[in-house]
């Protein structure tokens, strides 16, 4: 082997490193924190180097090294395109999670991630919490895997990729995320109007009554029950939502 072809293994092994760390710099799946830094480290380099090991696109050696950091930088647009696309997954469950909160009260309520490490309402790290479990009993982490892992076949490393179709496929998932958490948190919301309607009644009824010491125990209690409740009843819309989320990431350039 003699220097050039070093180089150019070097240099294609570099540039699908680099795309699986950008991925893995935002996907929630693996940690965010500096406590995670390692592990996605080494996922890095172990996808990319499968990646750089099972591609059969030859990546032209670049002149200078500003072309290296050109297209170093593409690479990390590609992963955090796809990372941001599969956090998704889990940020429908924190929206679905502040909307509880407003109706139930707890709008103020707030707690450090430790996922994140940012402020963020009690019922939504609940929820983002139980999320994350569900994916890991469903290997849907696996699955992810396999879509970064599919961009390198669909996406080859030192090729450029149309922007447009990527950014429209990001925004079709943003707003299909912030749909599919209203529709998650719909039952809850519609039993807590019900119950705001029925509390005005009774203090119609009842003037004596201390609305808003018994109305907010009542809406606390009540709201709890039926997030218990429709966990298991709602699992379902959960599953096939990650699905759809995982397939259209991976549709994002064309994989």
């Amino acid at each position: 082997m003699d220097l050039a072809q070093a180089t150019a293994m070097a240099t294609a092994f570099f540039l699908h490193v680099m795309r699986a760390g950008a991925f893995f710099a935002v996907v929630p799946l693996f940690g965010r924190t500096a406590e995670t830094l390692t592990l996605r480290l080494v996922l890095a380099v172990a996808i990319g180097g499968v990646g750089w090991w099972t591609s059969p696109t030859e990546v032209a050696v670049p002149g200078h090294l500003l072309a290296l950091a050109a297209m170093a930088l593409r690479e990390g647009v590609v992963g955090l395109a796809l990372g941001f696309a599969l956090s998704t997954m889990t940020s429908l469950l924190t929206s679905a999670g502040e909307i509880i909160s407003s109706e139930m009260g707890f709008s103020m309520a707030r707690s450090i991630n430790p996922e994140s490490g940012e402020d963020a309402a009690v019922m939504g790290q609940l929820l983002q919490s139980l999320g994350f479990l569900l994916v890991l009993q469903l290997n849907l982490h696996h699955d992810a895997l396999r879509v970064l892992h599919s961009t390198y076949e669909a996406c080859p490393v030192g090729q450029t990729f149309d922007v447009e179709p990527v950014f429209a496929g990001i925004a079709a998932l943003v707003s299909g995320s912030v749909a599919l958490a209203v529709q998650y948190a719909f039952p809850v919301i519609a039993v807590m109007l019900l119950l705001s309607v029925g509390m005005v009644l009774l203090g119609r009824a009842v003037p004596a009554i201390n609305l808003m010491e018994f109305g907010f125990a009542l809406r606390v209690v009540v709201a709890l029950g039926l997030m218990v409740l429709f966990l298991a009843e709602g699992s379902p819309f959960l599953v096939e939502a990650f699905r759809g989320i995982l397939a259209a990431a991976g549709g994002l350039f064309g994989g």
